[in-house]
């Protein structure tokens, strides 16, 4: 690891110690930071003023839209990216969506202003006893600055932090007595971002053992999780595929963060269940890159399959056999991992599709363009028997072909992304965005971080109403800094999932057909957006959606497009 090391700045007397923070932010290459602020962040705020040619301050209305802009940035880049939040209340506002950073593996620090030093241990006003305790489950290191001599090393161990694998956030609480004092402040070890964060290889053992049961399986099937695009590792990725002539299946829905394989190439065949065929037919089952697995709820059968070979290769050592107890584990950067065992594989394990390969269109199970669905299930145009959408189908046919096939999307959308992750185009790496984390409203925030991090790209939030009346704030930042993202609502006027879970339960509710804590129709979500100061169309149903979505495309900031799919829209 090599780095620059920075004398100490001179500072002169009256110099509050919050440039000592901007100091190591700019080092770091930080040139945002997210902030929904309150009076604890004055100091940092006059230094902004002083230093705006270097650091752009963001503002938003809520500490959650401040997190998952983070985050959505963070993502894209592999860069930290910093939120700043307001006492013990800003810090309650955003954990939620913190979580869904930890689960993506965002370098994301957190800083949280907190009250001066003398008014944490009076119950002073927005203070708490231990505002460590609140956060530190949901980061990777946290730490409270006591002194303003330590506050640039803190600051600088908690970015180092965040960046090493696993990648993940970090929290500073940062006392506004220790941000305005005016005495010297220490400078960091490394004020300047390393250049190279270290890629951990795996065991060059078990890489040859990996290989040699990769090159000795007639139908492996291998999963492709989100740390394999994290890590620029989805190229070695398609290689070992055709070399095996693998089937590739995406990991399941509760885990999904990212596009992880190209949906269009002819070895992928769909989204990872226990009953796809593809894994009931495997003799060998390769998780690359993701959790096994993300529970939803108790299990009550395998989710597993026990009857073949399992490998995993994870960058967090932690995550292998974590849940369930595989044959072989590989632990390291997932470049590191594919590039060694493309190394090792035998010349002989090469097999075309022709000469014996297992084919996914041979085996069946769905694929990227659609596969059979369930009647009432997401995406069967078929009207379930709670709340939920009405002609979703033809609803997300029509939402594919009006966005055009190069678009990121972030989605937030409960019940319907079954059905978008099967539809919308996966052509490459990160085109294809989600929280895993349940943590409703992430998707608005995430949206604007991601467009932000790749300017010029057409970024496209999908939402559900809910998830849309959750991060509501978001539309105020999109606004007024026209960031170009175009909003998609999917408005059944419902919490569908929570009609759904009311009918699995089979009690009086599914009898009576009334389906309390779902009913949450009413805003005209089109009226709403207008009046943050965002153009947006209401459409009634798949027909005219294409048409809208195409006429946004090249709107010079936001906009919104809400489409009705709940009872009563056209389907």
């Amino acid at each position: 690891m090599t780095s620059t090391v920075l004398a100490p700045t001179d500072r002169n007397s009256g110099t509050p110690a919050a440039h000592a923070l901007l100091d190591v932010l700019v080092g770091w290459g930080i040139r945002r930071v997210f902030c929904c602020p309150g009076s604890t962040e004055a100091a940092f705020l006059d230094a902004v003023v002083e230093r705006s040619a270097e650091v752009e301050l963001v503002l938003t209305t809520h500490e959650s839209v401040a997190v998952a802009m983070a985050d959505g940035a963070a993502r894209i880049t592999g860069q930290p990216q910093v939120a700043y939040l307001h006492t013990n209340v800003g810090l309650a506002n955003g954990v939620a969506h913190l979580t869904a950073a930890q689960l993506g593996n965002a370098p994301v620090l957190l800083l949280n202003g907190l009250k001066s030093t003398a008014l944490q241990g009076r119950d002073g006003f927005t203070t708490v006893p231990y505002p460590r305790d609140t956060i530190r489950q949901h980061v990777k290191w946290a730490r409270q600055v006591t002194s303003a001599d330590a506050l640039a090393a803190d600051v600088a161990r908690a970015l180092r932090t965040s960046v090493a694998e696993p990648a993940g956030p970090t929290w500073i609480g940062l006392p506004q007595d220790v941000l305005e004092s005016t005495a010297p402040a220490g400078v960091a070890p490394e004020t300047v971002r390393p250049v190279d964060v270290p890629r951990n290889r795996p065991d060059r053992d078990a890489v040859a053992d990996a290989a040699r049961l990769l090159a000795g399986a007639t139908r492996p099937v291998l999963v492709a999780g989100g740390d394999v695009a994290r890590h620029g590792a989805v190229d070695a990725l398609v290689t070992l595929a055709e070399r095996l002539g693998a089937t590739v299946l995406g990991e399941d829905r509760r885990g999904f963060q990212r596009t992880a394989f190209p949906t269009a190439h002819p070895r992928f065949a769909g989204w990872y269940a226990p009953t796809h065929p593809a894994v009931t037919a495997a003799d060998l089952v390769f998780f690359v890159g993701c959790r096994v697995f993300t529970e939803f709820e108790a299990p009550v059968g395998d989710e597993f399959p026990r009857h073949a070979t399992v490998l995993h290769a994870h960058v967090d050592p932690t995550e292998v056999g974590r849940l369930h107890p595989v044959r072989l584990g590989l632990v390291g950067h997932l470049g590191a991992v594919l590039d060694d065992l493309l190394a090792a594989l035998p010349p002989n394990a090469t097999r075309a599709t022709a000469e014996g390969g297992s084919s996914p269109a041979g085996i069946g199970g769905g694929s990227a363009q659609g596969g059979s669905v369930a009647a009432g299930a997401p995406g069967s145009g078929v009207r379930p028997a709670f709340p939920g959408h009405v002609g979703l189908g033809a609803v997300v046919a029509a939402l594919v072909d009006g966005l055009g096939t190069d678009p990121t999307v972030v989605l937030d959308a409960t019940t319907a992304t079954p059905a978008l992750l099967s539809a919308l185009p996966q052509h490459r790496p990160d085109q294809v965005l989600l929280s895993s984390s349940g943590s409703l409203g992430w998707g608005a925030g995430a949206a604007l971080g991601v467009q932000l991090a790749r300017p010029g790209h057409q970024v496209v939030a999908v939402l559900g109403d809910g998830s849309f009346q959750f991060g509501i704030q978001a539309l105020w930042t999109a606004a007024h800094y026209r960031i170009p993202v175009t909003f998609v609502v999917l408005n059944n006027g419902s919490y569908s999932a929570v009609g759904s879970a009311l009918h699995r339960f089979g009690g009086a509710a599914r009898r009576t057909g009334r389906w309390p804590g779902t009913d949450i129709g009413g805003p005209r979500i089109a009226d709403i957006a207008t009046g943050f100061g965002v153009p947006a169309t209401r459409v009634t149903g798949p027909a005219d959606l294409a048409a809208a979505l195409r006429a946004v495309r090249d709107t010079a900031g936001p906009a919104l497009v809400e489409v009705l799919t709940g009872p009563g829209a056209p389907s």
